[in-house]
């Protein structure tokens, strides 16, 4: 009996053996699973309208930014093992994310660092592992002109400043200095930063403020808002950016709105309002600028992102609700970034993803994202493997506010005393 055993194992690991070996010849051979090029291109808003963003590509895990083997070899892997394998490191809870030439940092709650992706290069990299500058709970991010980091880390409650690397270069603030820090803008000029404190329903009035700080010395400045309704107060404000025309813009959660001020904190305009239907807002997170001036807010509770014009018409929409497994589809949008081609990136929590759109002005091969993930295909031994870009090119047009259509979002307005989140 041993000895049949014996001679069954033998023979199967011989077979075993024999098809690993000839992974490399039947890379063309065996069917690779659907991939993002074989779907139609999906563009916002939808048509008959002229289009303006276009879906690009999902970010999942470190193996988006790494060569590896093709689909062709993992799949085989994987039919001879029995096993499903996710490749690469994946996101334990995605919260803030910042693009620049290329390279896309996320900051994840769960695995407690910053995820560096350089498609580029073909590395990925997590910073704030090890001291100094170890993260406990990295959530807002930011970069400057040239390019350093800025987290905001609730735990430690303190500014962690980062080279474009991630060699840790200093830290700004105490525990003394907040409640409930989620977020943080600094200035192009990399000279001042400005700290969202969110607080909670329960803080103290002074809480709910931006708090500013001497980006260079590290100083405390002085502080913007406090609890309240009126212009210029805040009610759980979520996080803020600073625009091409200088102003700091901030989402102010509980209010249902977006605030816009002066870097010296003074009050310049608002706009939004609560509600289920397109331009308001029933629980917006995440705010960015583009090159003209154009506002990004994401909405947790619509599950989409809108565009606004610098004053606050409504320009275009992109997303919905829905399954896991659709494009452009969220659970519970987080924060949202635009890079300097004009990209826009997106991080959803409950999906653990970061989806990527592109201007129709732009191609896939365009831009300093678009090169990055044509050298890494030039690495990987299949080139058609792991590359979710949607080619070809859509015809440019200029966002209008007419693109965005009177549909109602199917989302609820939550209370303004909602708990924070990370």
């Amino acid at each position: 009996m041993n000895g049949r055993l014996f001679m069954y194992t033998s023979v199967t690991l011989r077979i075993m053996l024999a098809c690993l070996a000839l992974l490399p010849l039947m890379s063309g051979c065996v069917t690779t699973p659907k991939e993002a090029e074989t779907l139609p291109e999906l563009v916002y808003p939808v048509p008959p309208d002229q289009a303006r963003f276009a879906y690009e590509r999902t970010i999942l895990s470190s193996a988006d930014s790494m060569p590896k083997e093709s689909s062709a070899s993992a799949e085989l892997r994987s039919m001879l093992s029995g096993e499903v394998e996710t490749s690469g490191k994946a996101f334990g809870k995605p919260y803030g994310i910042v693009a620049r030439k290329g390279v896309v940092f996320v900051s994840d709650t769960i695995h407690r660092t910053v995820l560096r992706f350089d498609p580029a290069r073909g590395s990925f990299t997590e910073i704030g592992k090890k001291d100094p500058g170890t993260l406990s709970k990295p959530m807002g991010l930011s970069l400057d002109a040239n390019g350093n980091l800025y987290v905001m880390d609730a735990t430690n409650k303190q500014v962690m400043v980062y080279d474009n690397q991630g060699t840790y270069l200093r830290s700004i603030g105490n525990k003394d200095d907040f409640n409930h820090p989620s977020s943080v803008a600094v200035n192009p000029e990399g000279t001042r930063i400005f700290t969202v404190d969110t607080a909670g329903p329960r803080s103290e009035p002074e809480f709910h403020r931006i708090r500013v700080y001497d980006a260079v010395k590290g100083t405390f400045l002085y502080n913007i808002g406090r609890r309240g309704s009126g212009d210029g107060e805040f009610n759980l404000l979520r996080d803020a950016a600073i625009g091409k025309d200088g102003l700091l813009y901030v989402v102010d959660g509980g209010n249902f709105r977006i605030q816009v001020f002066n870097q010296d904190g003074t009050f310049v305009r608002k706009f939004g309002e609560v509600g289920r239907h397109l331009g308001q807002f029933a629980r917006p997170k995440g705010i960015a600028t583009d090159h003209e001036n154009n506002l990004y807010v994401s909405d947790a509770s619509h599950g989409n992102f809108q565009i606004f014009n610098k004053d606050g018409q409504l320009l275009l929409f992109v997303g919905d609700r829905g399954k896991e497994t659709e494009r452009a589809k969220y659970l519970l949008p987080a924060m949202i970034s635009v890079d300097e081609d004009g990209r826009v990136y997106i991080v959803d929590q409950g999906y653990r993803k970061v989806d990527i759109f592109r201007p129709v002005s732009l191609d896939t091969t365009d831009g300093f994202l678009g090169k990055a993930y044509e050298t890494l295909k030039k690495m990987r031994p299949n080139k058609n493997s792991t590359d979710a870009a949607t080619p070809g090119k859509t015809p440019a047009a200029k966002p209008e506010a007419a693109a965005a259509k009177p549909e109602a979002a199917a989302a609820k307005p939550e209370a303004a005393a909602a708990k924070p989140e990370s």
